[in-house]
């Protein structure tokens, strides 16, 4: 045996020093005893797990350092920076030694081979260049054994392509290489052999082994297929040396290692945002590793780390320690680097070091260093564009032979992105450039106008970029918010000279012109700085400013400050526009006169409420602006600017420019007369402004300000709430905070202001001392610790997404939540404490209850399914208290992101897409809710599918106006009548090459086949259609299309074409009346449109022969060809085909009795025997009826309507006006004219009515007769006045001698007083002798009229109200 230890006898004296030749002595024994063995041989036992020396194709094994190492995959080991040494030719290796895994090596044990010292945690190394993000590297870990908080899908639990499996990643092998004088050996069956080699300080003293290490290793052979020897290797190092098959001699060495080897302890920096990679869902694959490798391994907590700016930055680390033997130690951090290669193929990583002064150089003159960074690279450099200080100013100039000192700003960095290694190598180039530029820049500050800084710059920085091509120096200018004029070169000493003469003929080369505002206007009441500051601030709202240097090339500088004097500085190239600019700017300050603004004090604790309750009012009823200060807040002026009630947006509207005219001027002052009276009256009546401070210790400040928010956030809109500030005690008394911690021996504390009205400071205070007093208690108990159990497979749900669960109930309980390997620590007060812990619990119940549902539905239907905005998904989420997760794809994105990736009370936005299926469809929720949710969806689904036909129709895109109709009535309609839904093409979509277009047609089958009937139809038709033009002269327009449209009409059936009104209208359009056009388009089918054609052709011969003739009518008989309603002369002009033309009531004179007949001459002939004779035949006889009886004779117009149907028989009175009806006192509804009552109001009675009646004789009528004038055919005259006689006789009779006026409280029963058809009250009358007359206008609430006796009307009101009741029950 070598160094006198074997597997039997193990020495128990310390291992000399071998000198370098005892080695090398060593080294040949060993050789020549290994050469007659078979090694790497195959186990025919274990053919699952052959030695990793075997390849697939040539058996060419790697070298010991190289095997040590995690193989990458494909992807990451073609980008994996060339940083180990070259592998060695297999010709020169020698494959007859045994494995060795060298644990002293610092190649492939980086934290183990540390010499003599005890061990100490050590950090690794980055392969990817990153760095450790600040206030993480002492972060508290988490998920300890891999019990990680964070939910991730990662791949790397499970072996990627060509990566090794676990055994043979876990166990380190390296088979030696075949030297080529060394013959080739036959493997031997079930003879593996693999080493491990450790220093003396990576073993356990003597005295803490728990048993001898013979014993040890007698006890592992002895239990294990495989036999271990320890031999002495070089530099005092000890070889454990395992023989048998791989699996064995691989478990027996890890077996010697747990039991001899020391504790490891190895941090290892890993990019941040592969730590949910580590962690894996649930925590399995740092769990896997921790079960393969047997070392403990601590992640930190995911709201340590999780810092949201840093989510794409690769080069911000944590440190995941692992723990362990040495063995596992290194297994473990093999596997944490593969998944770190795979996931860091490619990277993103910020410079934050590097000043912003740099930044010019480094990108170059038009960003060409970039481009050469870029070019042949995979990889992306964003370097800021910097010209302008914002936050940090650069330095002061230098003192001579010093360079200044630049320091990086933390809110702007480089990025680099793409490829790992060429994102390295670029930053180390950028990283030595910058090294350079720190011996070289410089800097120097010139003075120059303000107004001539935006010309030194140029268009998007071109002026900057040929500086800096020319003259190698870069432009630092201060920002529009400092009133600083210094302009900073930076740049090598030699150029800065140069540079800043080629600045100062860029400056010089422009135009300057100065307006003073204020002495414009310089008599304003508020004077000429304060009018002049006002405008200024106005036109800076309205953007009139950006308006004019657009407009005129220029640039326009502003005082820097509000106590500046108000002269506005104009700048330019062009000298012209600087004057044209000038110009303008003076037209629109002499537009804006001091009358036209006005300032209102205001104090600012009212400004935010008048701007939600004023500004919009005043705007659209008074037509001014109201503006507010927004920088200064404690400015109490409010501004007034009349504009004008037309104004809706701020594009719409239009400066003036012309001086207001005296009328003008008074709109103007009355307008903001107004709008300042109902300013003031928004804060009248209200009581007096009151602060109160009182000290609060600091560490409760942020608890005071969120209530004081919490105790206000219900006021009603017309409340203002109290204003809550809050500052350090330490700035108050003259020592302001800068930013860094201050040590104090005693408390530091905030002092809160409160401001508002009176009592509700009051209140307010009194709410917050008695919070600020339970705040004080509640500290006390702030060591109380709660600690209990919660399932680790729910923590990452409880942790939430970035921590934002956790960090809920940690402000809502005010209480400090720790998770660690699935135990809960809640430290607070004992009340809060035990509330957040039953909510906890409660939570990780409802967790237990959950279920997951993955329905199978094909994308197709993903979008119907989901909604617009995501409707459908979310109202299942709401119903059921679920979450559906659809697959994001491009189709449904927009609608699906809405109602998947939002927070939930169970633990936040659990979506992690990337191994979701596109035709996979995730219910997650309580059981019952999941299971119902799936229902409905299928159900959904099943619809979806049902109303998913769809159906295609080509059209032409001419046609598309005419199947829309007007306001898309035609296209609702067909929609409607089919049911299915019908998308039309827009103006957008271009037709194909024949003119047409298709319209889209979805539904059920039965749906679509009838709206793809329907439109083929219209198509077929319009696509048949012809159109054609008939000159018709106007005059004859009105006799073609008839009265109402009827001869049109009559003519267009007659030729085919269709009945319905808007078909009519498209057949056949006129020109309009007032047009001069005599064009009349028919539209239609060939054969219809040619009939049609003809038609009016033939009536335009007829009219152009017809003739006109006059004829002398009496005004008094024209009603006789009138008729009722037209009816009598429609009914000539139809039957005789002439056009009759009856004189107007208006027409005086000799007109009055010309009636005029056009037509032809035959037609013409007849139509005037025939009205000779209607008027010859018609007899008046003259009858003289009593004034009094005279409206109870005509009953409303019931007498006239009767003789004119019975016998044809009209009335008149001579010219006589009739008597006034008699006054029946109060006739309107009663309840003093209230509102009628709701349809859905109760009718249980109706003891609301109204009942007057009134004695005949009781009637205010003049004494006297009115003439009543009979007219028409002799026979039915008679008639009529037989029916006279008796009707006065009654009228004149006892039975008639009152009248009854009856209001009901609803009008709407008067229908049921009729009944159908008028049966009701019909029978009313036969039944009491009355007349009754029911108001046409129920809504007016008129009475009802009954005539009659005393006891008839009476009777008739009695059944009419029973009626009524009898109805409404």
């Amino acid at each position: 045996m070598e160094g006198g230890a074997s597997s039997n006898g193990i020495s128990q004296d310390p291992i000399p020093e071998l000198s370098p030749a005892q080695r090398l002595q060593e080294k040949h024994v060993a050789d020549a005893a290994h050469r007659p063995m078979v090694e790497d041989a195959i186990d025919e036992e274990d053919i699952v797990h052959p030695p990793p020396s075997m390849k697939a194709a040539v058996p060419v094994a790697p070298t010991a350092v190289e095997e040590v190492r995690q193989p990458f995959s494909e992807k990451a080991a073609g980008k994996q920076k060339a940083r180990e040494e070259p592998i060695e030719s297999p010709s020169k290796a020698n494959a007859l030694h045994p494995v060795i895994l060298d644990t002293k090596s610092e190649d492939a044990f980086p934290a183990l081979g540390r010499g003599p010292k005890s061990p100490a945690q050590a950090s690794v190394p980055m392969a990817w260049g990153a760095r450790k993000p600040l206030g993480v590297a002492n972060a508290v870990p988490n998920g300890v054994n891999g019990q990680g908080p964070l939910s991730s899908t990662s791949r790397a639990s499970t072996p990627v392509s060509g990566k090794p499996t676990p055994a043979s990643t876990n166990a380190s092998v390296a088979s030696h290489r075949r030297g080529p004088s060394v013959p080739q050996y036959i493997p031997i069956p079930g003879r593996h052999s693999e080493r491990i080699q450790f220093a003396p300080s990576q073993l356990l003293p003597r005295n803490q082994l728990k048993k001898p290490l013979n014993e040890v290793l007698r006890n592992i052979n002895k239990k294990s297929k495989a036999t271990v020897e320890m031999k002495s290797g070089p530099s005092g190092t000890i070889i454990f040396e395992g023989t048998g098959p791989v699996d064995a001699a691989r478990q027996a060495l890890r077996d010697v290692a747990r039991e001899v080897g020391s504790k490891q302890s190895v941090k290892i920096p890993i990019p941040l945002s592969v730590r949910p990679h580590i962690i894996g869902k649930q925590g399995s694959v740092v769990q896997g590793i921790t079960k393969r490798t047997g070392a403990r391994i601590q992640v930190p907590r995911a709201e340590d780390t999780a810092t949201p700016d840093l989510d794409n930055d690769d080069s911000m680390t944590i440190d995941v320690t692992i723990e362990g033997d040495a063995v596992a130690a290194e297994m473990a951090r093999r596997e944490i680097e593969t998944i770190v290669n795979e996931r860091t193929s490619t990277v993103n990583m910020r410079l934050r070091d590097i000043p912003e002064e740099y930044y010019p150089f480094i990108a170059g003159p038009h960003d060409a260093r970039i481009h050469a960074l870029e070019n042949g690279r995979q990889v992306k450099v964003h370097v800021p564009e910097y010209h302008t200080w914002s936050i940090q100013p650069p330095p002061q100039a230098p003192a001579p032979g010093m360079l200044p000192q630049f320091e990086p700003n933390r809110g702007s960095h480089i990025r680099i992105s793409g490829d790992r290694a060429a994102a390295q190598e670029a930053r180390l180039e950028i990283e030595r450039q910058v090294e350079q530029l720190r011996r070289e820049i410089t800097l120097s500050q010139l003075a120059i106008n303000r107004g001539q800084h935006q010309f030194i710059i140029g268009d998007q920085g071109t002026s900057l970029h040929d500086l800096l091509e020319e003259t190698g120096c870069a432009i630092i200018l201060p920002p529009s918010t400092d009133d600083t004029e210094m302009l900073t070169i930076t740049g090598p000493k030699d150029n800065i000279e140069l540079a800043t003469e080629k600045i100062m003929n860029l400056a010089t080369s422009m135009h300057m012109a100065s307006i003073d505002i204020a002495k414009q206007h310089a008599s304003a009441p508020a004077g000429g700085q304060a009018h002049a500051r006002a405008l200024t601030q106005y036109l800076q709202r309205r953007q009139a400013i950006e308006q004019l240097e657009r407009q005129f090339d220029a640039r326009i500088v502003l005082p820097p400050t509000e106590d500046s004097p108000m002269n506005w500085e104009v700048y330019s190239r062009d000298g012209k526009n600087t004057i044209r600019a000038r110009s303008d700017i003076m037209s629109l300050i002499n537009a804006h006169p001091p009358t036209r603004l006005r300032q209102v004090p205001v104090d600012p604790f009212y400004h935010q409420h008048i701007r939600q309750q004023a500004a919009q009012h005043i705007q659209d009823q008074f037509g001014v602006n109201l503006l507010l200060p927004e920088q200064n807040v404690h400015n109490p002026q409010v501004i007034l600017v009349y504009e004008g009630p037309d104004v809706l947006s701020t594009s719409d509207y239009i400066l003036p420019r012309q001086r207001p005219t005296p009328a003008e001027v008074a709109q103007f002052e009355r307008a903001l007369h107004q709008a300042e009276a109902h300013v003031q009256s928004l804060i009248e009546g209200r009581q007096q402004l009151r602060s109160r401070t009182f000290n609060v210790p600091s560490k409760l400040n942020d608890k005071i300000v969120k209530q004081a928010d919490r105790e206000q956030q219900n006021l009603p809109p017309t409340e203002i709430p109290v204003q809550v500030t809050s500052v350090s005690a330490n700035s108050v008394n003259g020592n302001p905070a800068t930013g860094e911690t201050q040590r104090v021996s005693e408390p530091v504390e905030h002092i809160v202001t409160l401001r508002g009205q009176d009592d509700m400071v009051d209140d307010l205070a009194q709410k917050l001392m008695l919070f600020l007093e339970r705040a004080k208690a509640d500290e006390l108990e702030r060591g109380h610790v709660t600690s209990f159990e919660f399932p680790q497979k729910f923590a990452n749900y409880l942790i939430g997404r970035r921590g934002e669960n956790i960090n809920k109930y940690r402000d809502e309980f005010d209480v400090e939540i720790q998770i660690n390997d699935g135990k809960i620590e809640i430290k607070g007060p004992v009340a809060k404490a035990d509330l957040a812990k039953a909510k906890i619990i409660a939570l990780g119940k409802k967790l237990e209850d959950e279920a997951t549902h993955v329905l199978k539905i094909k994308p197709q239907y993903h979008k119907d399914m989901i909604g617009a905005k995501g409707a459908q998904v979310n109202r299942l989420q709401d119903r059921y208290n679920v979450r559906v997760q659809f697959p994001r794809t491009a189709a449904n994105s927009s609608d699906d992101r809405s109602v998947t990736d939002g927070a939930s009370e169970v633990g936040g936005s659990r979506s992690n897409r990337s191994n979701q299926a596109p035709d996979e469809v995730i219910i997650r929720g309580p059981k019952r809710g999941a299971d119902e949710a799936r229902d409905e969806l299928l159900n959904l689904l099943q619809w979806t599918i049902d109303n998913s036909h769809t159906s295609m129709v080509s059209v032409a895109q001419s046609q598309l106006p005419s199947l829309i109709g007007q306001g898309g009535r035609e296209m609702e309609s067909a929609r409607l009548a089919t049911g299915a839904q019908i998308d039309v093409p827009g103006n957008r979509d271009s037709p194909d090459s024949t003119g047409r277009v298709p319209i889209q047609i979805k539904g059920t089958k039965k749906q679509v086949e009838e709206a793809t009937k329907l439109l083929e139809q219209k198509s077929k038709a319009f696509d048949d259609s012809v159109s054609r033009a008939v000159d018709v002269d106007k005059k004859y327009h009105k006799a073609l299309i008839g009265s109402g449209g009827s001869n049109i009409r009559n003519l267009v059936l007659a030729a085919g074409g269709s009945d319905d009104r808007r078909e009519l209208a498209k057949t056949v359009r006129f020109p309009r009346p007032e047009s001069a056009d005599k064009t009349i388009h028919v539209e239609g089918s060939k054969a219809v449109v040619d009939k049609i054609v003809a038609a009016i052709e033939t009536f335009v011969n007829q009219r152009e022969n017809q003739v006109t003739e006059i004829l002398e009518i009496a005004p008094e008989k024209h009603r006789l060809l009138i008729g009722r309603g037209g009816e009598t002369r429609r009914a000539l002009e139809s039957q005789f085909h002439v056009s009759i033309d009856v004189p107007r009531m208006s027409d005086e004179g000799a007109a009055r009795s010309k009636v005029k007949l056009v037509g032809e001459p035959a037609d013409v002939g007849s139509a005037k025997a025939h009205i000779l004779d209607l008027v010859k035949e018609q007899e008046a006889t003259t009858i003289e009826v009593p004034r009094r009886l005279h409206h109870a004779i005509s009953d409303n117009g019931q007498f006239f309507r009767r003789l004119r149907n019975d016998h044809n028989v009209t009335v008149d009175h001579a010219g006589q006006q009739p008597p006034a009806k008699p006054s029946g006192g109060s006739r309107s509804r009663p309840n003093d004219g209230r509102a009628l009552p709701l349809i859905t109001d109760q009718q249980d009675d109706i003891n609301g009515h109204s009942w007057e009646t009134i004695d005949n004789d009781e009637d205010q009528v003049d004494d006297g007769n009115i003439t009543w004038v009979l007219r028409g055919p002799r026979e039915n005259v008679s008639k009529a006045q037989n029916a006279l006689q008796k009707a006065m006789e009654q009228a004149g009779s006892q039975q008639q001698s009152s009248i009854g006026y009856l209001v009901l409280p609803d009008p709407r029963t008067y229908r049921f007083i009729i009944g159908q058809g008028g049966s009701q009250i019909n029978a009313i009358r036969r039944q009491t002798g009355c007349k009754i007359a029911v108001p046409r206008d129920q809504a007016k609430g008129e009475a009802i009229e009954i005539v009659g006796s005393k006891d008839g009307i009476e009777q008739a009101k009695d059944i009419i109200l029973e009626t009524i009741q009898n109805s409404g029950s």
